[in-house]
């Protein structure tokens, strides 16, 4: 089974950021809402392909 040598890293850095992101923007949220969120099915890797917001 594969396992990315790069996730723990990546699982740090979103424990430490996105609250930090949060409190620095505590009126972040989505500009859209939930189920408009585009997200990329096909391909190598899986996420959005944008992430709208207004604070």
């Amino acid at each position: 089974m594969h396992h990315c040598l790069g996730a723990p890293l990546a699982r740090t850095e979103m424990r430490i950021a996105f609250p930090a992101l949060l409190r620095r923007f505590p009126g972040l949220a989505l500009a859209y809402a939930d189920e408009q969120v585009d997200f990329r099915v096909f391909g190598v890797v899986y996420g959005l392909h944008t992430l709208p917001v207004t604070w």
